[in-house]
């Protein structure tokens, strides 16, 4: 009995937490979404101000297609790194790839393709939220470590 070894706990630096596979979904549907939703559905829609005699822009299903698959696989490989090994800059990544599928609409101008803007700006807006409660609770948990080994036996004895 004296050689039965107790295994001893996981290390406590990461623990695959919800946050985890809600960005793991969320890049998956980003990623299946120009096909779900159909982005390039109706063809090429004129830009706003194209009809009054400005250049004759149009926006189609492509663009916002290219960036859905590129971010939805970024956001997943991340997601699955997470799994591995907990580092601050693997949510930080993520928020900054959400601000990014946020603001894209915008920047790369398919807000009138309204199925890939109004994707775009959901799974955006839940990455950047999501990465955030994860960097605000690993903020917290080095705190509530030390709490725990409070009540370890001393390694002396008096």
């Amino acid at each position: 009995m004296a050689t039965q070894q107790l295994n001893p706990a996981p290390p406590p630096a990461r623990v695959n937490r919800w946050q985890d596979w809600a960005n793991l979904v969320l890049a998956i549907w980003l990623f299946i979404s120009p096909w779900v939703l159909q982005f390039a559905l109706g063809g090429q829609t004129a830009a706003p101000g194209a009809a009054a005699g400005g250049a004759s822009a149009a926006v189609n299903g492509s663009t916002p297609a290219w960036n859905a698959w590129v971010l939805g696989v970024i956001i997943f490989l991340v997601a699955v790194s997470a799994f591995g090994r907990m580092a601050a800059s693997q949510e930080w990544i993520n928020l900054v790839l959400g601000i990014w599928v946020f603001i894209a609409p915008w920047v790369l101008g398919f807000v009138p393709l309204q199925n890939a803007s109004w994707d775009h700006w959901i799974v955006g807006a839940l990455v950047f939220l999501i990465s955030a409660w994860s960097l605000a609770e690993a903020r917290r948990r080095p705190a509530a470590m030390e709490m725990a080994h409070a009540g370890d036996k001393p390694q002396h004895r008096l």
